[in-house]
């Protein structure tokens, strides 16, 4: 019977540390990814050239480049990026961090993000605002001047700001990056 209890609590525990580890391993993801993002908007100001940080929601991973005059995100090549300042993958396999989930953040945001788009309604992607429905790609530009536009497919007549959304489907933890358009200003919210 003693034996029996040992299983069990043995059991209980490994389930428990691997809880601790994939919380853990969200958290590390998240932190690349915000830092990434936040790098990619002080660059635009510190190289004097307009920088974008873009999300592939559908191959979960993400660039920050430097996006000179011209560049477009319908031009832009996964495999020649051009001037690189971030990018990662989320690591692959069951539990790791998603860009989702598919119905957004689901509350409405405090000021001054309140007109970010977070609910299912009309926007492309409720877990990203401003992605574009066939390629799952989207972009942030920030200029030297800390002006921020969108690439992709946006909510019809909001360019105030706009958001994605990354998931831990471990245990269903929901962080928000809203960015607001006119400042640059990024900003993370955790459900």
């Amino acid at each position: 019977m003693g034996v029996g209890v040992l299983a069990v609590m043995a059991a209980m525990s490994l389930t428990a540390y691997e809880q601790i580890v994939a919380r853990a391993d969200f958290s590390s993801v998240l932190g690349n990814l915000v830092t990434s993002l936040r790098q990619t908007r002080s660059e635009a100001a510190g190289r004097g050239v307009a920088t974008a940080f873009i999300v592939d929601t559908q191959n979960n991973r993400w660039w920050g480049v430097e996006a000179p005059t011209g560049w477009s995100l319908a031009a832009f090549d996964p495999a020649n990026p051009g001037t690189v300042i971030a990018n990662d993958t989320f690591p692959t396999g069951s539990g790791k961090a998603v860009f989702g989930p598919p119905t957004g953040y689901g509350a409405v945001l405090p000021a001054p993000f309140a007109t970010v788009p977070v609910m299912t309604g009309n926007p492309t992607y409720p877990f990203c605002s401003f992605c574009d429905r066939g390629t799952g790609m989207g972009a942030i530009i920030f200029q030297p001047t800390g002006a921020t536009s969108f690439a992709g497919s946006l909510p019809t007549g909001n360019a105030v700001g706009q958001q994605f959304t990354v998931q831990s489907p471990t245990d269903g933890r929901t962080v928000l990056l809203a960015i607001i358009g006119r400042t640059g200003l990024v900003e993370v919210f955790d459900q």
